[in-house]
């Protein structure tokens, strides 16, 4: 019986090791949310859960909309290169971009609008939330490689 005890105990070790490493591996995203005020000015702003648009991911890659940019986790400041509800394109929006087993993620949580006025916002990276696009071969998470144009989705809470 002591035996048994021991091979229980033993094999319950390994699963929770094998379980901290997987989790080390992994890539945490930012602990954000998407305040229940943000979301009442967006409406106000016009600006609603589900709605679309194109941003540039960072302007200053070199290179045209149709093509590919290095980036690294952390913030960004990305470019509305298209109307979303009542953000105008050229609207600067700010976030923070993590990958996470494979799918780059970005939660954006500031919009400054061409004529200088500053908004809370909860936009996310992709066409449909919760967000994300998947990174292109050879990324790793010091270089990630994406699209320069990329969708984004306006949402009312990060998942």
């Amino acid at each position: 019986m002591r035996t048994l005890s021991k091979l229980c105990l033993t094999m319950g070790a390994i699963a929770l090791t094998a379980c901290t490493v997987l989790n080390k591996d992994r890539t945490p995203g930012p602990r954000q949310t998407c305040a229940p005020e943000t979301v009442a000015l967006m409406k106000k702003l016009s600006v609603e859960p589900g709605q679309r648009g194109t941003l540039t991911l960072e302007s200053s890659q070199p290179g045209g909309p149709d093509d590919y940019g290095v980036y690294r986790q952390g913030p960004l400041t990305s470019r509305l290169e298209s109307d979303v509800g009542g953000l105008p394109a050229g609207t600067l929006v700010e976030g923070v971009l993590w990958i996470d087993m494979g799918k780059v993620q970005a939660h954006y949580t500031q919009a400054r609008l061409p004529d200088g006025q500053v908004h809370p916002v909860c936009l996310v990276l992709g066409s449909s939330a919760p967000g994300g696009i998947y990174a292109e071969a050879g990324t790793t998470p010091s270089a990630i490689t994406l699209p320069k144009t990329a969708p984004v989705t306006v949402v009312d809470k990060f998942e």
